[in-house]
């Protein structure tokens, strides 16, 4: 039985948005290990080999596409994180702000990221009521 891989990830994770800029694959990888964590302990144990790249079982879709949208977040945050370090000049002729809209674009952003995310892991939960 063929098991899923690092790049079926990251292919999930890319196609949850359109960016220009090259995301470098050493922050690629700690974001997806960070999902791996986050995933096997908040709804179940999934077990990933480094030297391999893949799972030690196949994941279905879901389980893909919801490290795929924690990837997602965790991009988010940092695109948040780059728009609040830009820096203002305000003066009594000339006012520039290089956040602007793109704050709150960055912030509706990550808040649509948080939300789907959560919508994934929600309908993962075991609810008391599982035997």
């Amino acid at each position: 039985m063929r098991k899923t891989t690092y790049e079926e990830v990251i292919n999930s994770f890319h196609t949850t948005f359109q960016d220009k800029v090259e995301i470098p694959e050493s922050l690629e990888r700690e974001w997806f290990m960070k999902a791996v964590g986050k995933y096997s302990f908040e709804i179940a144990s999934i077990e990933y080999d480094e030297e391999l790249g893949e799972f030690d079982t196949k994941l279905d879709r879901y389980v893909i596409d919801t490290l795929g949208w924690m990837m997602k977040v965790f991009y988010q945050e940092r695109e948040l994180s780059k728009v609040n370090k830009r820096i203002s000049i305000v003066s009594k002729d000339l006012s520039i702000d290089g956040s602007g809209s793109s704050k709150s674009a960055a912030k509706s952003e990550l808040e649509h990221a948080q939300f789907e995310l959560e919508r994934l892991l929600y309908k993962q939960t075991a609810t008391s009521y599982t035997e």
